[in-house]
């Protein structure tokens, strides 16, 4: 799936940001949705297995209404899993054109795993409504109608009983491969050491970060599908037909107990994927999104236990919203991690996309005046740094040999200066361009190592 990115073209600064808001809304509306997609299958199919075993007509009941709430419509599907999937494809290629990376290769046998998982559980959901037919008919037989016949009935009953069970456990399987996928394509995106260090599925398995982001993602599904079913079945417009006792009993309990075990295990998930997160994608907005979340996810398991107290369905509306921003700021504190961890990348893109452009300026006769690195030290840096004595700012003498073979990383700090020196105050932005920023860093290179290194590409900073 490498050929995705060489497909991509590069991108300005501004581009590189909407792909990253982007990216941060597909995580919102697909990863929820997927999870309780996952959750509602292995729950329903668990249900139906039981049912038909002890022939327990609640049990079968349940699996159907949980399959027809996850699945309420192919056009759903669609739009909240099978597109947002197939977005975070292209997404994943773009922002990762020209690096080594395997995510969006990840992301794309994914997407074909979903798509093919999500048809064979959607056939599953059809053969209860065939089922239901069936039921019907043999009663009209049993009953003495002549044009019917009872054996192959029973026969045809039998094999849509088969194609009910296989294709759940098929497209429960596919559905597993497919969230190993997505996760691992996240995993890889979000930490630039795992661009080359990660080539292989059996490497990614051996990932700790990946481990880690894997068990939250279980715990996101966990708790989906838990608050989502009580929200569902017991709140949303009236709830499925108001359930009745024991059925309406059984489904509470085990909902109950899904959203408490899914926000028991969120705190050590939300720790464990800080702490797991490389030092370039640490921020305060990720720590500070980190905290919210965990705040949001403790009023959600308030809500839980009041609900489970006191039954009141209001209760159920509170942490299904509460699950929500818990959720939305989950994401979009891994969003801003990803931002933070590809800050390089987006600079050697947006150098590529200024390359590109003046080389299509030059086609076509635009002539533009390039200031060389020594223009720009004169305009600008000379007022704040000389060589070899302290200034308004240290000297290049002690900083710039601290960069030798880390242009990209030079050309990011030139970009995007933060403070390092107490002792000096906080270098202002230049609002250079990338170009410009590639030519100072290596006029400034020169002087240190007598030969200039060649212009930043995207390989360079992927390395």
């Amino acid at each position: 799936m490498d050929f995705l990115k060489s497909l991509a073209l590069p991108q300005s600064t501004e581009h590189f940001h909407l792909l990253l808001f982007m990216l941060n809304l597909v995580f919102i509306i697909f990863l929820p949705y997927f999870g309780f997609l996952l959750g509602s299958s292995v729950l329903s199919v668990l249900a139906n297995r039981r049912g038909r075993s002890k022939g327990d007509a609640v049990q079968t009941k349940f699996a159907r209404d949980l399959i027809d709430t996850a699945m309420f419509s192919m056009s759903g599907v669609a739009f909240l899993a099978i597109i947002p999937a197939l977005s975070m494809v292209f997404l994943l290629a773009q922002i990762l054109q020209s690096t080594p990376a395997i995510a969006a290769g990840l992301m794309a046998f994914g997407f074909l795993a979903l798509l093919a998982g999500a048809i064979l559980l959607y056939w599953y959901r059809y053969t209860f409504r065939v089922s239901g037919m069936l039921s019907s008919i043999e009663t009209q037989a049993t009953a003495g109608d002549p044009m019917l016949s009872v054996a192959e009935l029973k026969a045809y009953a039998r094999s849509n009983e088969e194609s009910n069970l296989k294709s759940a456990r098929w497209g429960i399987a596919l559905l597993i491969i497919a969230s190993i996928l997505v996760v691992g394509a996240i995993t890889v995106t979000s930490n630039p050491s795992h661009w080359t260090d990660i080539e292989s599925i059996a490497e990614l398995f051996m990932s700790p970060d990946f481990l880690v982001r894997y068990l939250q993602f279980v715990a996101v599904a966990l708790g989906a599908t838990g608050i989502g079913v009580l929200f569902f079945f017991f709140s949303w417009g009236g709830g499925i037909a108001k359930p009745v006792e024991p059925y309406g009993l059984m489904v509470r309990g085990r909902a109950v107990r899904l959203g408490i075990i899914s926000l028991l295990l969120q705190p050590v998930c939300i720790v464990g994927t800080v702490a797991l997160m490389p030092v370039e994608a640490l921020s305060g907005v990720v720590f500070g999104l980190a905290g919210l979340s965990l705040l949001a996810f403790f009023l959600t398991a308030h809500f839980v236990y009041a609900y489970k107290k006191e039954r009141s369905e209001g209760y159920v509306a509170y942490a299904f919203y509460a699950l929500g921003i818990a959720l939305v700021l989950l994401f979009t504190k891994d969003q801003v991690a990803i931002s933070n961890a590809t800050k390089s990348q987006a600079v050697a893109l947006s150098a590529a996309f200024d390359r590109e452009v003046e080389d299509l300026k030059g086609k076509l006769g635009i002539v533009m005046t390039a200031m060389t690195g020594q223009d720009i030290y004169n305009a600008k840096c000379s007022a704040c740094h000389l060589f070899d004595q302290k200034k308004v700012g240290p000297p290049y003498r002690d900083l710039v040999p601290k960069y030798a073979g880390k242009k990209p990383q030079l050309i990011a700090f030139i970009l995007n200066p933060v403070k390092v020196d107490p002792a000096y105050p906080n270098m202002p932005n230049q609002g250079l361009k990338p170009t410009e920023a590639d030519s100072i860093a290596s006029f400034l290179l020169a002087k240190f190592t007598g030969k200039a290194p060649q212009p930043a590409t995207p390989q360079a900073t992927a390395k």
